[in-house]
């Protein structure tokens, strides 16, 4: 697996889409998005946008974000973006403390288990594992 961090908007889906050698449209058609689809989603395609999305919703439903982080690694993605979520100011409200210290930790367990890491920044990719 190929995990690739960033900030919001940097270009990680385009980079991601680079990577998977394939068209646009097929491409699109093997993506899932964490800010829309739903979390069974996860774990049925090889290329997964805005994985802290998924995170949110698992802290939203109650459940397990470890259980949830362990179900797609043993499906293994070909490749995952997810947003830094945890630069920047600290929220105030306690919920989105909480999001943002479990994306963290998510990002922890991708990482550990993903073969290459690489942040992008402004569309430029930086290879840190």
């Amino acid at each position: 697996m190929i995990l690739i961090i960033g900030g919001a908007y940097q270009g990680k889906g385009e980079y991601a889409y680079a990577l998977s050698g394939l068209t646009r449209e097929e491409f699109l058609k093997n993506l899932a998005d964490g800010r829309k689809d739903r979390l069974e989603e996860a774990a049925k395609k090889p290329f997964l946008l805005g994985f802290h999305g998924w995170i949110r919703q698992v802290l939203d439903q109650g459940g397990s974000p470890e259980a949830f982080v362990k179900q797609v690694l043993a499906a293994n993605p070909q490749i995952v973006t997810m947003d830094e979520v945890g630069c920047g100011l600290v929220p105030i409200e306690r919920k989105e403390r909480e999001y943002r210290e479990t994306a963290g930790r998510a990002g922890q367990m991708l990482a550990a288990h993903a073969q290459s890491v690489c942040r992008v920044v402004c569309g430029i990719p930086v290879r840190i594992k």
